[in-house]
């Protein structure tokens, strides 16, 4: 993949690290709401003590840090509510400018200061944390002394405990390593790496078998080099995972395999490598990829081979790019032309995305071939995507030509196609389609062009024709949305396994 500037890089893994679970008091949110509270009690104590305990430690955890920490000098009550409250340490709050957090600042910042106040929040405070993000002070950390800051504070937090906790490294590209001090952090429900030079290389307590995080729920892995091996033995040693994201990887791991007995989610966002295998992963739901990564563009001949193998709950799936993913389903590798059986499907799927440059004959022929492993697909997303040179486009005898599919015939209920153009080969499939899928109930048509007035009405005309042929469905009901744009596909979509369908949009 061709380099993609600094601050590019660095702005997608901020888009994709969990939000500020406090944000600033400036933003008028409810932790401002807390900090007025708080007013309330310097003023009026006996007012503030009718609260039960149990409401003002709600009222602490929801104050950013500084605020937090104060409540402690208001009585001695308030001073037992702070330390028996698991706070949130952002150190977004702590910059001399709070309501611009995430990003490395200019070197004229005071970073010692920084520092050292985080430093102080974690040894003043017995614990457990919430929740520490620490996404500006990190590099520092690092530096000092040889990253024996970093080292302290994750001993601290490793004998403390916390729940969520996100370390990015803001000056990347410049080398820092997290320190292995990070896989004592046993209490940890959820942890996101970002802009890491590599990850802990020295993994032997893994490798004898002792659980690094048995209450780890959710892993993010962003721009953080790491090596086949160990995501083995973290998978291994997280025995409650169930969501894994690999973001912004750049073949750091070359190759990715999954073996988990807990996971239900992986995520490989705008990421590539040479083999993603999925191999068994018994309670897996949703599969996604997406190599896109702003910037960034990968040689004509990159291909990533996708290994399913036991993945009996897998649910969804998408997008499988045709230029880019070689599928292989146990050990199968599926080819235009390839005949299903028994060993070359995969039944469980009812949500498949495919990304497909129909202007390029070599893929558009593998359409059927891809239609064929997933049996019982009930919707079905389509990405058109531009040729830089086209190769032969397929006209509508291929498609009549296809041969039965059988998800076609029995199980397709929504169409999506995003990006349409009007090209006479995405017609000729959205005709295909018209007249084989005997259970469509809706087509749903994105425009590529959809902010011109003069061609969407070009696109309606052009669309017209198909309303009025013969179609395979009875449904009473079917119909056709031709629309522009929506909103853009989003990391946190994907991930949210309470949204049915992670490709709408």
């Amino acid at each position: 993949m061709a380099s993609t500037g600094c601050r590019g890089i660095m702005e997608e893994i901020f888009a994709c690290i969990p939000t500020q679970p406090i944000p600033s008091p400036a933003e008028g949110s409810v932790s401002a709401a807390a900090c007025s509270v708080v007013r309330e009690a310097e003023a009026d104590e006996d007012r503030i003590s009718r609260l039960s305990d149990a409401l003002l430690s709600n009222i602490v955890s929801r104050l950013p840090i500084k605020d937090a920490a104060r409540t402690a000098a208001l009585s001695p009550r308030w001073r037992r509510v702070w330390a028996s409250t698991p706070l949130v340490l952002d150190d977004a709050h702590l910059l001399p400018y709070p309501d611009q957090p995430d990003g490395p600042l200019g070197f004229g910042t005071d970073w010692r200061s920084i520092a050292d106040a985080v430093s102080s929040v974690l040894a003043a405070h017995p614990g457990p944390f919430r929740c520490v993000r620490l996404t500006n002070v990190c590099s520092y950390a690092a530096a000092r002394d040889r990253g024996a800051l970093a080292r302290d504070w994750l001993r601290v937090l490793a004998d403390k405990g916390v729940d969520d906790l996100v370390l990015v490294c803001p000056r990347w590209p410049l080398k820092a390593k997290i320190p292995a001090d990070i896989l004592r952090v046993t209490s940890l429900r959820s942890l996101y790496l970002g802009l890491w030079d590599e990850f802990p290389g020295s993994t032997k307590s893994l490798r004898r078998g002792n659980v690094a995080f048995p209450h780890l729920v959710e892993l993010g892995l962003c721009r953080t080099d790491i090596k086949t091996a160990d995501i083995d033995h973290l998978l291994q040693c997280s025995p409650l995972l169930e969501k894994l994201a690999l973001v912004a990887c750049d073949n750091s791991p070359d190759c990715v395999r999954v073996r988990s007995r807990s996971l239900r989610c992986v995520l490989f966002w705008m990421s590539v490598a040479n083999e993603v295998n999925v191999l068994v992963v018994p309670r897996l739901e949703r599969l996604i990829l997406w190599s896109e990564c702003p910037g960034a563009r990968l040689a004509d001949d990159f291909r990533t081979r996708l290994n399913i193998g036991y993945v009996q709950e897998l649910k969804v799936l998408g997008y499988l790019d045709l230029r880019i993913h070689v599928l292989e389903i146990s050990n199968t590798i599926i080819e235009a032309g390839t005949k299903p059986s028994t060993r070359t499907i995969v039944p469980s799927v009812n949500i498949l995305a495919l990304k497909v440059r129909f202007g390029v004959r070599k893929e558009a022929r593998m359409l059927p071939s891809y239609l064929r492993c997933f049996p019982n697909v009930v919707t079905l997303h389509i990405m058109s995507d531009e040729a830089d040179e086209p190769t032969g486009k397929l006209n509508f005898k291929f498609w009549q030509e296809a041969g039965p599919i059988s998800c076609l015939q029995s199980q397709i209920k929504r169409v999506v196609f995003k990006n349409f153009r009007g090209d006479r080969s995405e017609l000729a499939f959205l005709w295909f389609i018209w007249e084989r899928a005997q259970l469509l109930h809706k087509m749903v048509i994105v425009l590529a062009d959809g902010d011109d007035p003069a061609s969407l009405e070009q696109m309606v005309a052009k669309l017209k024709p198909l309303v009025c042929a013969k179609r395979a469905s009875k449904d009473r009901k079917l119909t056709i949305l031709v629309r522009n744009g929506g909103c853009v596909w989003s990391f946190h979509r994907a991930f949210d396994l309470s949204v049915s369908d992670p490709f709408d949009c």
